[in-house]
């Protein structure tokens, strides 16, 4: 077969295929995940053996394919993250450099930066004095930003509220509620923001009009704002943490920490678990759906009077400081193991922050102080990488304003916006925050978040357990791992997963000391039953011939499982609560009709005959 000289020209000459592929590459696109080559650490790689052990093939593939492309995933957002934005590591993007190894950034002054920057750069740099008619000081003031940067929310102690676009000074509202303002928080838009006063937490528009009283936050002092759950999350003098779904207006759950009042209060963005600071030094963490704390670490010896979570790492790092003098820095995979970092401080810290870059806010007397917490580690104070002194003006709380180099300072005297090189992080993603967002997109991502809206009962301390599969109730299922451990004579029973007995509720207690019933939705009636019900509402229960009853122990209104089961039942509301109670309503109707006793039938006429009648002799 001869092959044809291309120079003839035809459909296969080199500009008519020239000319094909152009077309071709004008009209069509290479998808985004092929416009990368594969990175070389996923070549071959394989899905871990644990999922070898699955017996049903459409689950293992399906869980081996979610394996492999989560992994994949990571690493071209690792590659991406390094080329086309340039945070190689080893290097620290925006920071302040200095000539001579002898020279500190730290004696670099506010005013000095000021000078070197832009002229709009150099308007983040401002000093808000905020008084009453007779120059008396409406504070100390509490700060926060909204999720892309672009609004400032001011409250003082006093009464007055402000919000407004602080970059380009448009106020939004400013009033005066006369009375006492706690704490201010943003809700998922610049349009809400709560404010805790003097008795109740009160929900304003943009415009400063009051929206909701919620009486059931009653002498709030935190607050914190899950985005992604839409719950307000709030701590108060009477030690109750609670949670209020703002889009549809119900509580979620009411958590008594049992440790007193509490002005603490940290949210951290891997998870949306809520770390509080006590008076007694520790650090709980809690979630909507646990009434104890997943988690009580003892972090200072004094009261805890700042906390904050680093998103920088993912939610890996958190610093605390208390009255006791110290700053310390923990790795949340080894809480137990004692801090990662400690130091201590002139003065004791009043509050710390994390900037979204890494960098560490501290401020302590009269003066605010900026550290690398990345250096090397040791109880040394680390030296600080920039400081700025406020007199007569003590600092109570500190706050990174997102995607840009500002930190905001409330004090005592207003507000206070200094300009901090290297904190804030120069690349966002409009699908999450968009600091240059219109009227028609802010709606458009309202309705979004409210569809992709999260579970509470989604909010675990572990976010990687979501859509995995639980092979250790896999293997009890298959009869592999045994339902109770009792390896010595005597030695108290415990579930298959090492919980404690005592932590168990009264359908696992029974069903490890044999008495619970093979049909779980019955041993829950029954559980619902006997801590809901007293002794005279409840049917009598005749034993089975050849048995013995079983003791009542413990059994009345205020014994220990009583209290245990009314509060858990009172602090979480979950659809399966409400599912127990209907079919306990329908099983005490159906008992109830069975003890009735059957209506008296009317007597025939002959009945009444033969009644009085009477017998014959």
């Amino acid at each position: 077969m001869s092959q044809r000289d291309p120079r003839r020209g035809g459909k296969h000459a080199d500009e008519a295929l020239k000319r094909q592929a152009d077309s071709i590459a004008r009209n069509t696109r290479i998808p985004v995940s092929l416009q990368q080559s594969t990175p070389a650490d996923t070549l071959g790689m394989r899905p871990p053996r644990s999922l070898s052990k699955i017996k049903d093939k459409k689950l293992r593939s399906e869980l081996s394919r979610q394996y492999l492309s989560q992994k994949r995933a990571a690493n071209h957002a690792k590659l991406a993250d390094e080329y086309l934005h340039g945070t190689v590591p080893g290097e620290d993007a925006g920071m302040i450099e200095v000539d001579d190894e002898m020279e500190r950034t730290a004696r670099v002054t506010q005013a000095q930066i000021k000078d070197q920057v832009g002229v709009d750069t150099a308007r983040k740099s401002f000093e808000l004095k905020l008084g009453g008619k007779d120059q008396v000081g409406l504070g100390p003031y509490r700060c926060d930003y909204t999720r892309n940067g672009r609004h400032l929310l001011l409250g003082g102690r006093k009464g007055h509220l402000a919000a407004f676009d602080w970059q380009s000074g448009k106020l939004s509202c400013e009033i005066q509620v006369r009375e006492t303002v706690r704490d201010v928080r943003w809700l998922h838009n610049n349009t809400f923001f709560a404010a805790a006063q003097k008795k109740y937490t009160y929900i304003y528009d943009q415009n400063g009009i009051e929206i909701h009283r919620l009486k059931d936050h009653i002498e709030v002092q935190r607050m914190e704002f899950l985005p992604y759950h839409f719950l307000l999350a709030t701590i108060g003098k009477p030690g109750y943490l609670k949670y209020q779904d703002t889009s549809t207006g119900m509580m979620v759950a009411s958590h008594r920490t049992g440790l007193g009042s509490c002005a603490t209060m940290a949210q951290n963005p891997l998870n949306a678990v809520i770390h509080l600071g006590h008076a007694n030094g520790t650090v709980t963490l809690w979630t909507p759906n646990m009434s104890t704390p997943a988690l009580k670490v003892l972090t200072h010896r004094g009261p805890v009077t700042g906390l904050t979570i680093d998103s920088h790492r993912n939610g890996r790092e958190m610093a605390t400081c208390g009255l006791d003098g110290t700053i310390k820095v923990w790795d949340m995979r080894m809480l137990g193991k004692g801090p990662r970092r400690e130091w201590t401080s002139r003065r004791a810290a009043s509050d710390v922050a994390y900037s979204q870059r890494g960098l560490l806010g501290v401020a302590w007397g009269a003066h605010v102080s900026l550290y690398h917490t990345e250096a090397a580690l040791g109880n040394a104070p680390p030296g600080p990488y920039m400081t700025h002194g406020l007199p007569q003006c003590t600092p109570l709380q500190l706050r990174f304003c997102p995607f840009e180099d500002v930190l905001g300072v409330g004090h005592a005297q207003g507000f206070t916006s200094l300009l901090v090189p290297g904190a804030g992080e120069p690349n966002f993603d409009t699908s999450e925050a968009d600091p240059y967002e219109t009227k028609a997109r802010r709606r458009e991502r309202e309705v979004h978040s409210l569809l992709d809206k999260i579970q509470p009962d989604m909010i675990t301390l572990d976010p990687d357990t979501m859509g995995q599969l639980d092979t250790r109730a896999s293997r009890l299922s298959e009869g592999i791992v045994p339902a109770a451990r009792t390896d010595r004579p005597g030695s108290v029973p415990r579930a298959a997963d090492g919980t404690p007995y005592a932590r168990l509720s009264r359908v696992q207690r029974l069903a490890l000391s044999g008495n619970g019933d093979d049909n779980g939705d019955d041993a829950f009636v029954r559980a619902e039953e006997d801590s809901s019900v007293g002794h005279e509402n409840r049917a009598p229960v005749v034993p089975a011939k050849g048995t013995t009853k079983e003791k009542k122990r413990a059994r009345g209104r205020n014994s220990s499982m009583k209290r245990y089961l009314r509060k858990k039942r009172q602090n979480v509301v979950d659809a399966n609560t409400i599912a127990l109670r209907e079919k306990y309503q329908r099983e005490k109707a159906r008992r109830r009709e069975e003890q009735q006793p059957a209506p008296m039938k009317e007597p025939s006429a002959l009945d009444v005959f033969a009644r009085n009648r009477g017998p014959r002799r």
